[in-house]
Protein backbone atom coordinates (compact mmCIF):
# COMPACT_ATOMS: atom_id res chain seq x y z
CA UNK A 1 0.00 0.00 0.00
CA UNK A 2 2.83 2.39 0.77
CA UNK A 3 4.37 1.77 -2.63
CA UNK A 4 1.08 2.61 -4.34
CA UNK A 5 0.89 5.94 -2.49
CA UNK A 6 4.50 6.71 -3.39
CA UNK A 7 3.94 5.85 -7.07
CA UNK A 8 0.82 8.03 -7.23
CA UNK A 9 2.66 10.90 -5.51
CA UNK A 10 5.56 10.64 -7.96
CA UNK A 11 3.16 10.58 -10.92
CA UNK A 12 1.34 13.67 -9.61
CA UNK A 13 4.65 15.51 -9.16
CA UNK A 14 5.77 14.56 -12.66
CA UNK A 15 2.44 15.70 -14.13
CA UNK A 16 2.61 19.04 -12.28
CA UNK A 17 6.20 19.64 -13.43
CA UNK A 18 5.29 18.70 -17.01
CA UNK A 19 2.37 21.18 -17.00
CA UNK A 20 4.57 23.88 -15.49
CA UNK A 21 7.28 23.52 -18.15
CA UNK A 22 4.75 23.15 -20.95
CA UNK A 23 3.01 26.41 -19.98
CA UNK A 24 6.31 28.21 -19.56
CA UNK A 25 7.51 27.18 -23.03
CA UNK A 26 4.19 28.20 -24.66
CA UNK A 27 4.01 31.61 -22.98
CA UNK A 28 7.58 32.63 -23.64
CA UNK A 29 8.38 30.97 -26.94
CA UNK A 30 12.13 30.54 -26.66
CA UNK A 31 12.14 30.76 -22.88
CA UNK A 32 12.62 34.55 -22.72
CA UNK A 33 9.88 37.17 -22.75
CA UNK A 34 9.28 38.41 -26.27
CA UNK A 35 8.69 42.15 -26.78
CA UNK A 36 5.45 43.16 -28.48
CA UNK A 37 6.05 43.51 -32.21
CA UNK A 38 5.62 47.13 -33.30
CA UNK A 39 4.33 47.60 -36.85
CA UNK A 40 6.59 49.48 -39.25
CA UNK A 41 5.66 53.09 -40.00
CA UNK A 42 4.31 53.97 -43.42
CA UNK A 43 6.05 56.73 -45.39
CA UNK A 44 3.05 59.00 -44.64
CA UNK A 45 3.35 58.32 -40.89
CA UNK A 46 7.09 59.07 -41.01
CA UNK A 47 6.36 62.39 -42.74
CA UNK A 48 3.67 63.28 -40.19
CA UNK A 49 6.09 62.49 -37.35
CA UNK A 50 8.63 64.80 -38.96
CA UNK A 51 6.05 67.58 -39.40
CA UNK A 52 4.85 67.14 -35.81
CA UNK A 53 8.22 68.42 -34.60
CA UNK A 54 7.28 71.92 -35.81
CA UNK A 55 3.50 71.93 -36.32
CA UNK A 56 2.10 74.88 -38.23
CA UNK A 57 5.49 76.11 -39.46
CA UNK A 58 4.73 75.01 -43.02
CA UNK A 59 1.68 77.30 -43.04
CA UNK A 60 -0.88 74.54 -42.47
CA UNK A 61 -2.74 73.64 -39.28
CA UNK A 62 -1.64 70.42 -37.64
CA UNK A 63 -4.30 68.31 -35.92
CA UNK A 64 -3.34 65.71 -33.32
CA UNK A 65 -6.33 63.35 -33.09
CA UNK A 66 -7.56 59.89 -32.12
CA UNK A 67 -9.35 57.56 -34.53
CA UNK A 68 -12.02 56.87 -31.88
CA UNK A 69 -12.67 60.47 -30.82
CA UNK A 70 -16.04 61.94 -31.83
CA UNK A 71 -14.77 65.52 -31.41
CA UNK A 72 -11.87 64.70 -33.72
CA UNK A 73 -14.30 63.34 -36.31
CA UNK A 74 -16.47 66.46 -36.10
CA UNK A 75 -13.42 68.71 -36.43
CA UNK A 76 -12.19 66.75 -39.45
CA UNK A 77 -15.65 66.96 -41.05
CA UNK A 78 -15.75 70.71 -40.45
CA UNK A 79 -12.28 71.26 -41.93
CA UNK A 80 -13.03 69.04 -44.92
CA UNK A 81 -16.40 70.68 -45.58
CA UNK A 82 -14.63 74.05 -45.70
CA UNK A 83 -11.89 72.78 -48.02
CA UNK A 84 -9.24 73.51 -45.40
CA UNK A 85 -5.76 72.21 -45.98
CA UNK A 86 -4.26 70.68 -42.86
CA UNK A 87 -2.17 67.82 -41.54
CA UNK A 88 -3.91 65.08 -39.56
CA UNK A 89 -2.01 62.72 -37.28
CA UNK A 90 -3.86 59.99 -35.41
CA UNK A 91 -1.81 59.46 -32.25
CA UNK A 92 -3.40 56.06 -31.57
CA UNK A 93 -1.97 54.69 -34.83
CA UNK A 94 1.54 54.94 -33.36
CA UNK A 95 3.12 52.63 -30.81
CA UNK A 96 5.86 52.55 -28.23
CA UNK A 97 8.27 55.46 -28.07
CA UNK A 98 6.65 57.21 -31.05
CA UNK A 99 3.30 57.34 -29.24
CA UNK A 100 4.92 58.46 -25.98
CA UNK A 101 6.79 61.23 -27.80
CA UNK A 102 3.60 62.32 -29.58
CA UNK A 103 1.68 62.51 -26.31
CA UNK A 104 4.50 64.64 -24.87
CA UNK A 105 4.15 66.98 -27.87
CA UNK A 106 0.36 67.15 -27.45
CA UNK A 107 0.79 68.01 -23.75
CA UNK A 108 3.29 70.73 -24.63
CA UNK A 109 0.45 72.50 -26.50
CA UNK A 110 -2.43 71.23 -24.37
CA UNK A 111 -1.42 70.18 -20.83
CA UNK A 112 -4.59 68.08 -20.43
CA UNK A 113 -3.55 65.95 -23.40
CA UNK A 114 -7.07 65.95 -24.81
CA UNK A 115 -8.14 65.64 -28.44
CA UNK A 116 -8.28 67.07 -30.95
CA UNK A 117 -5.39 69.45 -30.37
CA UNK A 118 -4.90 71.71 -33.39
CA UNK A 119 -1.76 73.80 -33.73
CA UNK A 120 -2.33 76.66 -36.15
CA UNK A 121 0.31 78.58 -38.08
CA UNK A 122 1.67 81.24 -35.76
CA UNK A 123 1.40 78.95 -32.73
CA UNK A 124 -2.25 79.46 -31.75
CA UNK A 125 -3.78 76.25 -30.35
CA UNK A 126 -7.41 75.14 -30.54
CA UNK A 127 -8.45 72.25 -28.31
CA UNK A 128 -11.61 70.29 -29.03
CA UNK A 129 -14.22 70.93 -31.68
CA UNK A 130 -14.53 74.70 -31.35
CA UNK A 131 -16.25 75.77 -34.57
CA UNK A 132 -16.16 79.51 -33.82
CA UNK A 133 -12.44 79.49 -32.99
CA UNK A 134 -11.68 77.36 -36.04
CA UNK A 135 -13.74 79.64 -38.28
CA UNK A 136 -11.93 82.73 -37.00
CA UNK A 137 -8.53 81.08 -37.30
CA UNK A 138 -9.13 79.59 -40.72
CA UNK A 139 -11.08 82.35 -42.39
CA UNK A 140 -9.53 85.41 -40.76
CA UNK A 141 -6.12 84.53 -39.31
CA UNK A 142 -4.58 82.40 -42.06
CA UNK A 143 -4.76 81.29 -45.65
CA UNK A 144 -5.51 77.61 -45.14
CA UNK A 145 -8.91 77.73 -46.86
CA UNK A 146 -9.00 77.10 -50.59
CA UNK A 147 -9.65 80.14 -52.79
CA UNK A 148 -13.20 79.04 -53.63
CA UNK A 149 -14.17 78.84 -49.96
CA UNK A 150 -12.72 82.23 -49.02
CA UNK A 151 -15.18 83.98 -51.28
CA UNK A 152 -18.08 82.38 -49.35
CA UNK A 153 -17.11 83.65 -45.91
Amino acid sequence: MNTTVIVVAVLVIVAVLALFFLRKSKSSGSGAAQPEEIPALTPEQKELLRLSDTPGEDGLPFMFALTTCRHCKKTKEYLDSNDAKYHLLYVDEFHGKDRTDLMDKVRSYNPRGSFPTIVLPGGKVVVGFREQLLREALFHDSAVIAESSQGNS
